[in-house]
């Protein structure tokens, strides 16, 4: 039998497609190494020949002849220079029979430049997307990989941060919950650096100085705050590189080696 019922359309490809995507490992890895190309690739591109004016000079536009020529010339070689001088009466001589010319370059030759380099429409597409992230995520990603120097992606990030382990830390002292969320903004750098380089900038010394507390008292009570904080600060990162990922969908990129 023959059933005239509508059939369903298919969903869309891009929808499919972001379906099936899985933000794995591999993919927290790539939109990490794409947000550093996008933001920093530039400044590392392979410099132009731009020489500038040439420095105007006239070593080579006075009346310096090599030792050589003055030697057999058989005059006297004036001191105090590589080159000897002939003598003045010599130079009037050559001037009132000869007319010299000066030329100094002091302008390079022009040179033709491409304006836009070859991965300038990927760098600017995904700037723009991440710009049209949710804002804790963006400031994130501009802070930690975008070397970004705005005080509002660094600020933002750190009260980012702060909404995800202020729920977390339990029932605290006000003095207590005070120096635990000041520790916000150092766990934030150390961060940025732990993902870029994994190098830890705060160690434990240097935080019980800043805290003016014992190795006991750290150990207990501080040491697992501040490893609170460094998960935090790896799920902030990953969240912001997956709705990076999903909002990019088929965005086709290429990530090539720089020199970043």
């Amino acid at each position: 039998m023959l059933v005239d019922e509508p059939v369903p359309s298919p969903a869309p490809l891009r929808a499919r497609r972001q379906a099936r995507r899985e933000i794995d490992a591999q993919v927290i890895g790539s939109m990490r190494d794409l947000v550093l190309v996008s933001y920093l690739g530039a400044q590392f591109a392979d410099e132009r020949d731009h020489a500038g004016v040439a420095q105007y000079t006239t070593e080579k536009t006075r009346d310096a002849f090599p030792r050589r020529l003055l030697e057999e010339l058989g005059e006297c070689i004036t001191e105090g220079g590589p080159a000897g001088r002939l003598p003045a009466d010599y130079v009037a001589s050559l001037a009132r029979s000869t007319t010299r010319v000066v030329a100094s370059e002091t302008r390079p030759k022009k040179k033709g430049a491409v304006l836009l380099g070859p991965f300038a429409y990927q760098d600017a597409h995904v700037i723009k997307t991440i710009g049209a992230l949710a804002p804790e995520y963006g400031q994130w990603l501009r802070y930690a990989y975008g070397d970004s120097r705005v005080w509002d992606d660094e600020q933002g990030s750190v009260v980012a941060l702060w909404a995800r382990v202020e729920p977390l830390l339990g029932k605290l002292q006000a003095k207590t919950l005070q120096r635990v969320r000041a520790l916000s903004h150092l766990a934030v750098q150390a961060g940025k650096e732990r993902m870029n380089s994994g190098r830890e900038i705060h160690g434990s010394e240097k935080l019980m100085q800043l805290l003016q507390v014992a190795r006991g008292n750290f150990d207990v009570h501080w040491a697992p705050r501040w490893k609170l904080y460094a998960d935090q600060v790896a799920r902030l990162d990953r969240d912001a590189l997956s709705a990076l990922a999903i909002a990019l969908g088929d965005f086709d990129f290429v990530i090539v080696d720089r020199g970043v």
